[in-house]
């Protein structure tokens, strides 16, 4: 759907265009009633953690575990090295979940043995003496079991790759945003990252364990085991510190990027699966070189980049080794914006860490609109308006979702993700002056003590506000904490000069109950030139002017920003080809999933699901189908041949006329 019109001239009277879809209804949904849900709904994936580990920081950790793949069990011992916040510090607090397999045995200090209690996912150590301001100390918790966590493949799990015969052990961690809780005594909190953090994992021989930082050390403890040390130097958040084991082949490649960094990359995959990551990952070092010409320099130059292949249905950004899911490896190279997305995060999410879950989008909005500059880097600016086109949710713009500012649960679907790297393109359109964005987002990322530290949305609002040189409360806020989309009307008079030029007189009115503050490319097409103007409406309605290039012209077309620089209701930035155009919602929890494609003539349509082993699972034949002006969609109830599709990756493979296009959905059960 295009989002330009073509206008009458009332004489004497204004014109009336009204550029929005109908409105769709929202739900009784307030900040109020996400602020309840936060007080009563508590949890890892809100992100919760014990009270009271604010009165002291994590300085150094130190993990030296021994990871059995044969039972899934865990045992060693956690070091902390803390600052005391305050002058009565007698108690510390660590995060480690109860009734999830994991006992304590014994903590230490530095003059022996220290009581302890062990309970409501919590373990609380008990002082010899209260500890004064500034003061350092450090304890040692001995613990060990078979690690479980209430949400599947969370906290650290086993499960095997490979099929028949030939399968091999995968011992692998994700804990955004807070289940480190379920695998290792820790403070599982964003707001404190740890200056220094050794990791020691021993595991049988023949497999090989990855982890962030460096690896400075392989060694044979004992028969049949073979530890490894890794070191990471940088600040590093609780949520990021990983491990993933399994019988990996290691391929790495030196990268030296046009501005000069030296980065190691380091590629941890299944031997099944070595061709395939030299393609999926052969574009590393390019996809560096163009974060660094966004973002600056690569921030973890000094220990790596790379992957480690695990069970899962998606990636995640530990810090300098990417875990990345095996139904995300197809040696096809169409996950390269995912490559991207998550090498993005070692800027934004692992250096700007954000201070409070309610910054999430912050990591997710920035990654996810480095996929579009990707896209822009591929195929110039009409691969950026495509790939931001696809990112909208439908016609109703996330309505009815929450807010991406603090969501309940911390990853609530794609909101956070897709609204939120609108939001960013929003500052690009904003600013008018792509020197000056692509300076702000550089700046944000190395000036000042943001980097390796924390960062605010407050902070990040400022930021652009410099750029910008005017206050964008107004801009930000409500796209962030409402799920209301600028609704418009434009009307229009002219104001015939005589032998002057005409003069067009413009009125622009938002709608919705919630006022936006944003600037609006008005492009006017008169005499076979294009006029434009911007609007800024932060009011309910304000007025402009725009003179005509003579006095005997007349206005063919009228369009409020006909290249989608601000999120409104009214249509899709671009018309989207033929095919398989998005899957929603997805991830799917239970339920239906709905298929979205657009058909250009009445044509032969089949759908089929395959699963993260190539098998097909699901297909139907729909027949001859009439293309719908709002777009087709089919609606799967996520049954297979065999009952309910498992938790998983899956391709969903949409035939038009025996051409297939494919897009990937992740079931979660």
């Amino acid at each position: 759907m295009t989002r330009a019109i073509v206008c009458c001239l009332l004489a004497g009277g204004l014109a009336t265009a009204v550029l929005a879809q109908p409105a769709v209804p929202h739900r009784d949904l307030t900040r109020l009633d996400w602020e309840g849900k936060h007080s009563a709904v508590k949890g890892p994936d809100e992100g919760d953690f014990a009270p009271g580990s604010e009165r002291y920081d994590v300085l150094r950790s130190e993990l030296d575990l021994r990871l059995d793949t044969g039972d899934g069990s865990l045992a060693g011992e956690v070091k902390h090295v803390f600052a005391s916040r305050d002058d009565t510090l007698r108690t510390v607090v660590l995060d480690l979940a109860t009734g999830w397999g994991l006992a304590v045995s014994a903590v230490t200090g530095t003059s022996g043995a220290l009581p302890f209690r062990h309970e409501s996912d919590a373990l609380l150590v008990r002082l010899p003496a209260a500890l004064a301001e500034g003061a350092v100390d450090s304890l040692v918790v001995a613990y060990a079991g078979v690690p479980d966590a209430p949400t599947e493949r969370r906290g650290l799990w086993l499960e095997d790759h490979g099929t028949g015969d030939a399968t091999a052990p995968v011992f692998a961690t994700m804990c955004e945003p807070a289940y480190s809780r379920y695998w290792w005594p820790c403070k599982d909190r964003p707001d404190d990252k740890i200056d220094r953090v050794t990791m020691r994992y021993t595991v049988p021989d023949g497999l090989v364990a990855a982890a962030p930082g460096l690896l400075v050390a392989e060694t044979a403890p004992e028969p049949g085991w073979t530890t490894f040390e890794w070191v990471s130097s940088y600040p590093i958040a609780t949520y990021l510190v990983s491990v993933a084991v399994s019988d990996y082949v290691v391929w790495q490649e030196d990268c030296s990027t046009p501005g000069g960094t030296n980065v190691l990359l380091q590629h941890f995959v299944y031997p099944e699966h070595d061709a395939w990551s030299r393609v999926d990952f052969g574009r590393t070092c390019e996809m560096i070189a163009a974060g660094e010409a966004w973002f600056g320099p690569y921030p973890f130059s000094a220990e790596k980049y790379g992957h480690a292949e695990f069970e899962w249905g998606g990636a995640m950004e530990h810090q300098t080794c990417t875990s990345w899911g095996s139904g995300f490896m197809t040696g096809q190279g169409w996950t390269h914006p995912y490559v991207v997305h998550e090498l993005a995060h070692q800027w934004v999410g692992d250096s700007l860490t954000p201070r409070t879950w309610a910054d999430i989008w912050l990591n997710e909005g920035l990654a996810t609109y480095s996929e579009a500059l990707w896209a822009e880097h591929e195929g110039g600016a009409a691969g950026y308006r495509t790939y931001l086109a696809l990112a909208r949710s439908g016609q109703d713009d996330w309505s009815g979702q929450g807010p991406v500012y603090d969501p309940v649960p911390v990853f609530p679907g794609r909101i956070i993700y897709d609204k939120g790297a609108w939001i960013v393109h929003m500052v690009r359109g904003r600013l008018d002056d792509d020197d000056a964005f692509f300076a702000l987002l550089e700046a944000w990322a190395q000036d000042g003590d943001r980097p390796y530290g924390t960062v605010t949305t407050e902070q990040f609002i400022a930021h652009c506000e410099t750029y910008a040189g005017e206050d964008l409360a107004g801009f930000f806020w409500p796209y962030l904490t409402t799920d209301e989309v600028p609704r418009l009307q434009l009307r229009y008079a002219v104001a015939e000069g005589g032998a002057a030029p005409d003069t067009v007189h413009l009125e622009l009115r938002q709608t919705q109950a919630t006022l936006f503050d944003n600037v609006y490319p008005i492009h006017l097409e008169a005499g076979g030139e294009r006029l434009v103007t911007r609007v800024r409406l932060a009011e309910r309605a304000t007025t402009a002017t725009v003179v005509l290039p003579s006095a005997d012209v007349t206005i063919s077309d009228i369009a409020i920003d006909p290249d989608w620089w601000v999120l409104w209701q009214g249509g899709v930035a671009a018309q989207e080809p033929v095919g398989l155009a998005r899957i929603s919602p997805n991830p799917v929890r239970d339920g239906w999933v709905s298929f979205a494609y657009r058909l250009e003539s009445t044509s032969s349509v089949a759908i089929a699901v395959y699963d993260a082993m190539g098998r097909q699972v699901f297909r139907r034949d729909l027949g001859r189908v009439v293309p719908d002006v709002a777009g087709n969609r089919y609606a799967w109830d996520c049954r297979t041949d065999h009952g309910r599709a498992a938790s998983g990756v899956f391709w969903a493979a949409l035939e038009i006329n025996g051409h297939r296009t494919v897009r990937t959905f992740t079931v979660l059960r």
